[in-house]
């Protein structure tokens, strides 16, 4: 993989280990906090920049085809066989929405890959199992999510994420 260029045409996403296709843009943002550490009295200098947190999104868009079946699968859960938003409204306990949202502690994990020769298989097309990814975001809960419809252009379908771990890589 090395000395390869990552390029949007050619990049292979994975939701949850299942391919995923039809983006048209993934940013990933990786924020770190830091606050100031003097050296003690008598100084006004400080000492060190202590990292007090850390703040991880993703901002993905994707055409949209379908409302069922665009977005991030798992993401959002909005498919019930009830089709309520929440029990409290409906009177009952079935399956619905706001539970669904609300008990939500692991989120989605996304590998990301480079299209290339050793990560794909030229028989079948697929990915290869032992590719390893080019980037890998886990514990990922959705923000936001948006459609856009507008005249004379494909409709996309916008999400934005929080996840807590730091984009990692195998070695």
């Amino acid at each position: 993989m090395a000395g390869k260029v990552l390029t949007g045409a050619i990049a292979i996403i994975k939701v949850n280990g299942q391919a995923v296709g039809k983006m048209r843009t993934v940013t990933i943002n990786e924020n770190f906090q830091r606050i100031p550490v003097p050296k003690g009295l008598g100084s006004i200098f400080d000492d060190e920049m202590a990292l007090v947190k850390f703040n991880g999104t993703v901002s993905c868009s994707q055409v949209e085809i379908d409302y069922r079946d665009s977005g991030l699968p798992g993401g959002v859960r909005r498919i019930f066989g009830s089709n309520i938003a929440s029990q409290i409204a409906a009177g009952n306990n079935l399956q619905n929405f706001e539970d669904e949202a609300v008990l939500d502690f692991e989120g989605i994990t996304v590998d990301l890959f480079k299209k290339i020769q050793d990560a794909i298989d030229p028989a079948t097309n697929n990915i290869i199992p032992g590719a390893i990814p080019y980037a890998t975001i886990g514990r990922m809960f959705i923000e936001s999510d948006n459609v856009s419809i507008n005249e004379q252009n494909v409709a996309g379908r916008d999400q934005t994420y929080r996840f807590l771990d730091p984009v990692t890589q195998d070695v």
